[in-house]
């Protein structure tokens, strides 16, 4: 099996049902919803839609929901304007603007905050203007030092500006309670800088009652230097390099995003690598050879999934995106450093590292049962080579868990006092999958109070052939793998 997860972005060219039976059949994991574009019944369908087609095809798919957060935009512009180098123009706080020299930005806090030298990037950076004064009145002057065409609503970046705004806009808050709803399975936080973000995130999230677990997107320049806070506060970390590449030299991006799995890594947190994987794709049926080394590098890097999103939200060949993403994962898997070690500091990474162990010296299959999701993460974090299956008590963390490297949701088992009763019930899921044979040996990871978080104790290691002649059966019949 795969094991480094794909997230794929649904939008126009990809919300039918009939899309979106394909891209699960190719190997989509995680449908991300973006929610800065789109309206509530749209991503309702979508949500419906995607449940379906995993149900039909019996296999766990797991809903993102991607909060807009604080995206700035210029307002609208009576129509496109070129500029060019040496330019005079003025930012306005306004709706709208009709001159040519004058660019609505109906932003007074963040205008306000501006000063002279700072540069202003506009249209995913490919336009830069220099402050040279801010008036009373809040006119920003700038003077034009990489020019392009602009029209309404292209995205602001304002590195090193200070922004004193909460991480969650009125809009985003209306978007969770609608996530609570459709009980999404992850929930994404844009522009985080912080640690205190999070937390603020994370009340709210409390307020509405919500399980979904956080993944704080990594695309202001303030998170590099805040990261250790902000993993310490999230279940995961998204590597936005559209954002970072704007916010600082791209050149350094690469570096950033390989420091950023790796300490994500460290502290046993999931970790996703997003921005145009496979860019060439919205418009070509095949990739470029650099798109295909990226995800390789990504893959080899550590992460737990990569992010396919214009390409499969708007280009004309989603599903051969997907295709080709899992091809290009497979072969980086090849040569993949399995076995990964990282310190241990609690019971359940220390009883996880050692089935990972056994599961290595033993060449066994192991088998996670999990309340939460918590104790298969940690196994995963220590990247095993055989896949690790995954049974729980919920069928929300059967989709909780697809975000994850390597982990393989296999079913549900409800909850049961009885430890020997439970192993039974694991060892004929397990064999019912097609995955775990009479002549396997596995290793069972689960807690002394089934349905009980933070209970994880035991591992067991077991002949299957030896336990069904123990126990007086034959093994059931299984499914076809």
């Amino acid at each position: 099996m795969r094991k480094t997860k794909i997230i794929a972005t649904i939008g126009p060219a990809s919300r039918s049902p009939e899309t979106l039976d394909r891209l699960v059949a190719a190997g989509m994991d995680v449908a991300r919803l973006n929610f800065s574009h789109g309206t509530l019944e749209e991503h309702a369908e979508v949500i419906a839609s995607v449940r379906a087609a995993s149900k039909r095809q019996g296999r766990p798919i797991a809903v993102l929901q991607d909060l807009g957060g604080n995206k700035f935009r210029l307002g609208t512009m009576a129509e496109a304007v070129q500029l060019n180098f040496g330019d005079l123009i003025s930012i306005v706080n306004e709706p709208r603007a009709d001159s040519p020299d004058r660019l609505p930005f109906p932003e007074p806090a963040i205008l306000g905050n501006l000063r002279p030298g700072n540069l202003v990037y506009i249209s995913d950076g490919t336009v830069c203007l220099e402050v040279l004064d801010v008036t009373n009145d809040l006119e920003v002057k700038t003077r034009v030092r990489n020019g392009g065409n602009l029209s309404s609503y292209k995205g602001v970046n304002l590195p090193d500006v200070p922004m004193d705004m909460p991480v969650i806009t009125e809009s985003d808050k209306i978007a969770l309670q609608f996530g609570v709803e459709q009980e999404v399975d992850w929930v994404a936080l844009s522009f985080v800088r912080t640690g205190e973000d999070v937390r603020y995130a994370r009340a709210y999230l409390n307020q509405l009652d919500s399980r979904a677990p956080v993944m704080a997107k990594l695309e202001r320049r303030e998170c590099i230097d805040n990261l250790d806070e902000i993993l310490a506060e999230v279940d995961g970390i998204m590597v936005a390099r559209g954002d970072l590449g704007v916010e600082m030299p791209m050149e350094e991006v690469p570096v950033i995003q390989k420091h950023m799995v790796r300490r994500a890594n460290e502290v046993g947190k999931i970790s996703s690598v997003a921005t145009q994987m496979l860019r060439s794709m919205v418009n070509s049926p095949t990739p470029t050879r650099a798109e295909v080394s990226d995800i390789a590098n990504a893959v080899l890097d550590g992460c737990d999934s990569i992010l396919l999103s214009d390409e499969i939200a708007v280009g004309a060949h989603p599903v051969e995106a997907v295709r080709i993403a899992d091809a290009a994962i497979v072969q980086a898997e090849k040569i993949y450093q399995y076995y990964t070690e990282f310190p241990q500091r609690d019971q359940t990474q220390s009883v996880t590292w050692g089935a990972t162990q056994l599961t290595k010296s033993l060449d066994a299959k192991p088998i996670v049962i999990t309340s939460t999701g918590r104790a298969a993460f940690e196994m995963s974090r220590f990247r095993p080579e055989n896949d690790i299956l995954v049974f729980s008590h919920d069928e929300a963390v059967q989709r909780r868990v697809c975000m994850a490297w390597g982990l393989a949701p296999k079913g549900i088992i409800p909850p049961e006092p009885d430890v020997a009763k439970l192993v039974t019930m694991l060892v004929d899921q397990a064999i019912a999958t097609g995955l775990v044979a009479e002549r396997d040996i596995v290793t069972l990871v689960h807690g002394f109070m089934t349905g009980v978080t933070g209970t994880t104790n035991t591992i067991q290691v077991l002949n299957i052939r030896e336990y069904l002649d123990h126990i007086g059966r034959n093994a059931v019949p299984h499914a076809a793998p």
